[in-house]
């Protein structure tokens, strides 16, 4: 079975992804860069995302969102 990633990453206020790096107060090094807006977290097997401005809240919905996709064990079958 492949591995299965949800990731968290920072993104610009037009939604692109921001990998210019920052100062220790989060203030973009780069002059071309529009600073960090968000974080936006998605999923490598299916198409949730979910976006946030702190990333502790996406790190619980991702955690909730990849228990939801855990495999279900079947039921013993008991015999009488």
């Amino acid at each position: 079975m492949a591995r299965i990633t949800a990731t968290i990453s920072p993104v610009h206020a037009d939604g692109t992804v921001c990998t210019h790096k920052v100062t220790a107060t989060g203030k973009p090094k780069e002059a071309d860069c529009t600073g960090r807006a968000a974080y936006r977290a998605t999923r490598s097997a299916c198409t949730w995302t979910d976006q946030s401005q702190v990333t502790a809240a996406l790190e619980d919905d991702r955690n909730q969102h990849l228990r939801s996709h855990l495999t279900i064990p079947a039921p013993i079958a008991v015999s009488a």
